[in-house]
């Protein structure tokens, strides 16, 4: 049977995943999107410079300088980000290479226009982007990019040549240190964004946790350790949803002479005896086949997707080892009848116990028998 515990922050876990694969293409889109509204913008600021009369290049100077190269560079990150989308790259390395992008991307645009000092804000998209995927390693990378992407066009490129440089003045500095400032701050707050947010899913991946320790235990037999009753009547619903898709076996069974062996030696050796035999049935469990106790010495197996022979080989298979067990050495031999009914798809699970136990009336007129239900 599988750990419903492990499978429950798996869940959790792939839905994460879900999650980033799908802010991924959103992210690929928002890129795209960048691509193409940022010419439409440098069309719109000269059509204002010219208007206000604060042009100072000719028309056919800024559509090469300010439209044209800045559409090309896009075009060419946009390609490279394509590439990494429709590769066969891990989705961490897609994560990573288009957040990269995205700062390749406000890097260019900041360049291309670096005479207007606010559009340092440009670099806050890609880092915000980034808290998303609560990745801190990621957000840490992107804003080092951005802050010395900043720091590279402003003390080394000059694509305005009227543009004055950010250390001519003292005022210029201060404006130049600041915003870097400003960008190691909005790092700082991504970070802390990371953090609250990391806690919250670690507070929600402890309370699944611990619903599903809870929900283990009030379906597991103390005893044993296979399911109970509880958990048998849960597989008897999946059981039903199922039907037509699977073919479903159940297998009762129960230790011969348990009564007889209670009253000479006391219930605490027949614990041992009932111990054992959950033992075996708990390594012999797996996804089509589930074990339970179902009440005093009687256990039943539900097999899905398994035909009558491999259903017998594994009953069969269920007593050698049980035969083989450790408190056979030192107590004395007790066998397991077997008695196993095909589910009919349609009927309720009352009668499929009805005949499985029938079988297994039968199976014990010969003690350590496997007996089948017609």
């Amino acid at each position: 049977m599988r750990n419903n515990l492990t499978f429950g922050v798996e869940t959790i876990q792939s839905e994460y995943r879900r999650i980033d694969e799908k802010w991924l293409r959103i992210q690929y889109r928002l890129l795209l999107w960048l691509t193409a509204f940022t010419p439409v913008a440098e069309v719109f600021v000269f059509l204002l410079m010219s208007h206000l009369g604060s042009m100072n290049s000719s028309p056919g100077e800024f559509l090469l300088k300010y439209v044209l190269a800045p559409c090309l560079y896009n075009g060419i990150v946009v390609l490279i980000a394509t590439f990494f989308m429709r590769g066969s790259l891990s989705e961490r390395k897609k994560i990573y290479g288009l957040s990269c992008l995205m700062v390749a991307m406000a890097f260019g645009v900041y360049t291309f226009h670096s005479t207007f000092p606010a559009l340092y804000v440009i670099f806050a998209i890609p880092m915000v982007v980034t808290v998303i995927y609560g990745d801190r390693h990621l957000t840490t990378i992107v804003s080092a990019l951005c802050l010395v992407g900043k720091a590279v066009s402003d003390l080394f490129l000059f694509w305005d040549p009227a543009r004055i440089s950010v250390l001519a003045t003292a005022t210029t500095t201060t404006n130049f240190c600041v915003s870097l400032l400003l960008i190691v701050l909005f790092y700082v707050i991504c970070w802390l964004l990371l953090r609250t947010e990391q806690d919250k899913n670690n507070v929600s991946l402890n309370l699944e946790q611990e619903r599903l320790r809870y929900q283990k235990r009030s379906m597991t037999d103390a005893l044993t350790q296979v399911g109970n009753r509880l958990a048998l009547r849960s597989a008897f619903q999946s059981m039903e949803e199922q039907q037509h898709q699977y073919t479903f076996y159940l297998a009762m069974m129960d230790l011969d002479a348990f009564k007889q062996l209670n009253d000479t030696f006391g219930h605490n050796q027949g614990d041992q005896y009932l111990r054992a035999l959950g033992l075996v049935l708990l390594n012999l469990s797996n996804q089509n086949v589930q074990s339970f106790r179902f009440g005093g010495d009687e256990f039943c197996i539900l097999f899905s997707g398994l035909n009558l022979v491999e259903v017998r080989d594994v009953c069969q298979k269920l007593q050698d080892s049980f035969a083989k067990s450790e408190i056979h050495q030192r107590c004395q031999p007790v066998t397991v009848s077997i008695g196993i009914a095909e589910y009919r798809p349609g009927e309720k699970p009352s009668l499929l116990l009805e005949r499985a136990d029938r079988a297994l009336y039968q199976a014990k007129q010969e003690r350590g028998s496997i007996a089948f239900c017609e």
